[in-house]
């Protein structure tokens, strides 16, 4: 093959291999069966008259109160009576300093089945945040726990169903920690959860309860488009986030946890409206967990047992494996490879593609670094995919200048061990990871003898870890952009040692489109109209000094140049949170105090124990936070205290309660000191004065607040 060709060989080749990254939505679209049972009208239907005119209803408001009697109405259309269950319960969090109160009415219903037997609970959450509708976080949950019920009323149950429709998850988990405390929740053994971290995409079932093997089973044989992989699981053990599965997995139910995360900038804000809610993901959740409610309702005809990995492909075949099984495999293919390479002394080899590999992780991080530095905030809102094909053509274009040029029987084997490897020492540290490392590293390996294989091989290997990049680009929308450079980095090395060697002409062209690439990052608009930039603006008064300010949360993005009529601006913390924020100096004004009176102190020898009674005083919410030096061992209502985890995070001791009855609502909290301490008492009202209104008329077309909405926050010093 002549230079000429083999050069057009190799770009063609790297040019599908950046078209398939480019299309790996695909692998990820909430494709639903035809003539499935779920009603999506029907359910959506429902949905609107829940939310009626789409207000905020965060927990304990009279929002919220017009909220839960629609659900209701709506549950006696269907013919299901409902109980609402009322509780103030003060939680905390897993690894967490903060204890978040809250008054909850729980909605509950029951679909009769055999009372010999445990019952399946459905849970979602009815409540929004206070910065919007809440359409899909967790009006998603709502309409399709109600269409799922008005089909399984008709149909022959073997155990019973309890819905619950829980408040209070917003600030707490508060709902789902009330029900563990009734009687109720001795009758269950099995849960299906139902959350959301956008507007769309596929229903992904992305936590089991453990070991897995039962609910997995139950998964495996109700659903009819399965997205769901072990390693997402692991990695929900490693993030902070948390759904209401936090306060029920103690009890050990069989558990299966469904969630959208699609186009997370509508997620916790006013974009989060029934305009902008995919009624293809709702399609798909609702035909995911009616199959699931099907499986688990039904007696175990071949129950599963263990610890499984798993994953779907495409969302069209879920394959899983004993993780003992999977792990001793992977380990054959390793030692395999290991003796492969040291056989035929593809020892330099094999260091080169280590060292591709790691050279082109480390300059996809500074150029995304450096893009950062010139493009400051979360620039990549509006078109998430042009950085990362900035990443992938950067990875691209350093693996083939390190090791396009070396001999390609002896790349082969060299690539294929490295995938084994960097795969082997990712699942000791994520198990769930093992099974994505199996079926292409063997055909690839088979590929030393027929070539063939390793071609099939390198693109099952891009199907499988495709699936993940996007998936991770759903995910991380805070960044950092090149947090998917390992996952391509190991998908398209299999493809860079079949092409062969190429000129280095070729490779300064792969090295202008990574260049160009990162330049269009530069250039793309940051928000566009259906994924909005973030940007929340709040007047806090901080009456310890005597100032006020304007906040802005913007991510960091640049504010416009009209916000210039309202600055200096600078950038920095406000007191009571750590993230950067906008901030300029503002006008002085009456707004939300809160309070508090000290009941009650009791000391010990080396303690106290504080009795306090909270009062919003205007506010909707009210914070009591210690500085890190103080000690803080439990708070929480009287009798009920919450023992600050000796492993949480480092950081601040903080006592919150949200909504009406944090009037009057007496709280314990003990110190270990018998010193006075100093604390600072938060107050939030979830509307903002109306001297803010010229900002908010300044905000850029594309913005709108999100996790917090435009607010006015008073601070003051409390000496206890």
């Amino acid at each position: 093959m002549g230079k000429a060709s083999a050069n057009m060989r190799f770009l063609l080749v790297v040019a599908l291999l950046l078209s398939a990254i480019a299309a790996k939505g695909l692998l990820i679209q909430p494709r639903v069966v035809a003539g499935g049972d779920f009603d999506t009208g029907r359910a959506m239907a429902r949905l609107e008259r829940i939310l009626g005119d789409q207000r905020p209803h965060p927990v304990d408001t009279p929002a919220n109160d017009a909220v839960r009697e629609r659900l209701r109405t709506e549950l006696a259309a269907i013919g299901l009576g409902s109980e609402v269950v009322e509780a103030t319960d003060c939680s905390g969090f897993p690894k967490s300093r903060t204890v978040s109160c809250s008054h909850v009415r729980n909605v509950v219903a029951t679909i009769p089945g055999d009372p010999a037997r445990k019952a399946l609970l459905i849970n979602a959450h009815y409540d929004s945040t206070p910065t919007g509708p809440g359409a899909a976080d967790d009006g998603i949950g709502v309409a399709v726990m109600l269409e799922v019920a008005g089909l399984l009323r008709r149909e022959t149950r073997e155990r019973p169903i309890i819905l619950l429709f829980n408040e209070g998850e917003e600030y707490g988990l508060n709902g789902a920690a009330a029900f563990v405390e009734t009687g109720l929740a001795t009758r269950v053994d099995r849960l299906i959860n139902i959350e959301s971290r956008g507007v769309s995409g596929p229903a992904i079932m992305f936590e089991t309860s453990s070991p897995n093997g039962p609910a997995l089973a139950d998964f495996a044989a109700g659903t009819t488009r399965p997205f769901a992989n072990s390693l997402s699981a692991d990695f929900a053990r490693l993030i902070p986030n948390s759904t209401d599965v936090v306060k029920f997995r103690p009890l050990g139910w069989r558990t299966l946890n469904f969630a959208i995360t699609g186009n997370e900038t509508r997620y916790h804000s006013p974009g989060d409206d029934l305009a902008h809610l995919d009624r293809a993901s709702v399609a798909h959740m609702g035909n995911e967990v009616l199959g699931a409610t099907r499986q688990m309702i039904a007696p175990d005809v071949a129950p599963g047992a263990g610890q499984a990995i798993y994953t779907d492909v495409a969302g069209l075949v879920l394959l899983k494996l004993p993780l003992l099984v999977g792990a001793l495999l992977l380990g054959g293919l390793v030692v395999v490879a290991v003796a492969l390479v040291h056989r035929r002394r593809a020892w330099k080899p094999l260091g080169w593609a280590a060292l591709a590999f790691a050279a082109s992780i480390a300059v996809a991080a500074i150029l995304a670094t450096a893009v950062g530095f010139v493009r400051s905030g979360d620039y990549w809102r509006g078109f998430p995919w042009v950085p990362t094909m900035a990443v992938a053509a950067t990875v691209i274009a350093v693996q083939c200048a390190m090791i396009g040029r070396a001999d390609r029987s002896q790349l082969r084997l060299a690539a294929w061990a490295l995938v084994l490897l960097v795969g082997g020492a990712i699942s000791l540290v994520m198990p769930g990871a093992t099974i994505f490392f199996l079926i292409a590293p063997a055909l690839g390996l088979l590929g030393l003898k027929w070539r063939a294989f390793a071609w099939a091989g390198a693109v099952v290997q891009l199907v499988m870890l495709g699936e993940l990049v996007a998936l991770i680009e759903l995910t991380l929308i805070d960044g950092p952009v090149w947090a998917v450079a390992p996952l391509i980095a190991l998908l398209s090395i299999p493809f860079i040692a079949e092409v062969g060697r190429s000129s280095r002409a070729a490779h300064i062209l792969l090295a202008v489109i990574a260049i160009t690439s990162w330049g269009a990052a530069l250039l793309i608009p940051r928000a566009t109209a259906n994924r909005p930039q973030a940007m929340t603006i709040d007047h806090v008064q901080d009456e310890r000094r005597g100032e006020a300010f304007w906040s802005v949360a913007s991510k960091q993005a640049p504010l416009p140049p009209s916000f210039d009529r309202f600055g200096p601006w600078r950038s920095g913390p406000l007191p009571y949170n750590k993230r950067p924020r906008w901030l300029a100096q503002a006008p002085l004004m009456e707004g939300p105090r809160g309070g508090l009176v000290l009941v009650a102190s009791k000391t010990d020898k080396s303690n106290r124990r504080l009795t306090l009674r909270l009062n919003r005083a205007g506010a909707d919410s009210v914070t009591l936070r210690f500085d890190e030096a103080t000690p803080v061992l439990a708070m929480g209502l009287p009798g009920k205290l919450k023992m600050i985890d000796r492993q949480a995070d480092q950081g601040p001791s903080i006592l919150r309660c949200t909504g009406r009855r944090c009037d009057e609502l007496e709280v314990e909290i003990i110190l270990g000191t018998t010193k006075p301490v100093l604390a600072m008492l938060v107050a939030t009202r979830f509307v903002p004065p109306p001297e803010v209104a010229p900002l908010i008329d300044e905000m850029p077309r594309n913005a709108q607040p999100q996790y917090g909405p435009h607010s006015q926050t008073r601070i003051r010093a409390v000496r206890l």
